[in-house]
């Protein structure tokens, strides 16, 4: 299989290794219970109004440091404003503008994601970004993903 490559701008986010190991102990922890073919933590930057990869499991594809600034005006509202978890169960909702690289996705076989948002004291910081199969997340999932999210609040307000 050939995966579609893919430019993106880059930002050098220092993380310490304790935050970087603390990242990967919560990541194999959702990935047990969850599961995801690739997960990523994304922090949210308010002053240019996009995310930056802080964590990759498939650091030589979506590297970390990575920007994502195409987001969806429905994605923004709901997440970002609103603080309320994505889900993307399809692959018509993977389509969707919330994601971007929707080809290196089904090239990878990624037709479901969970955005769970990571919020601390009432600020958005970020999303833990869950990605698998169709048909792998439902509304359970997203609810118990949101848990490890919580998680990563301490973290991302370190960064």
């Amino acid at each position: 299989m050939t995966v579609p490559q893919f430019e993106e701008e880059y930002a050098e986010i220092p993380v310490s290794a304790a935050s970087a190991d603390r990242l990967a102990d919560i990541v194999a922890s959702v990935k047990i219970d969850v599961g995801a073919l690739l997960t990523t933590v994304s922090l949210w930057r308010p002053e240019t109004q996009d995310l930056v990869r802080v964590f990759s499991s498939m650091p030589g594809l979506y590297r970390v440091g990575g920007i994502s600034r195409e987001l969806g005006e429905d994605w923004l509202q709901q997440c970002v404003v609103r603080h309320e978890s994505f889900l993307a169960a399809d692959e018509a909702a993977i389509g969707s503008d919330a994601f971007e690289h929707q080809d290196v996705l089904g090239a990878l076989n990624l037709g479901a994601a969970i955005n769970a948002v990571i919020v601390d004291n009432g600020r958005f910081l970020g999303c833990l970004n869950l990605l698998d199969v169709s048909g792998t997340y439902s509304e359970s999932s997203v609810q118990r993903a949101e848990v490890y999210a919580a998680k990563l609040a301490e973290i991302l307000c370190t960064l």
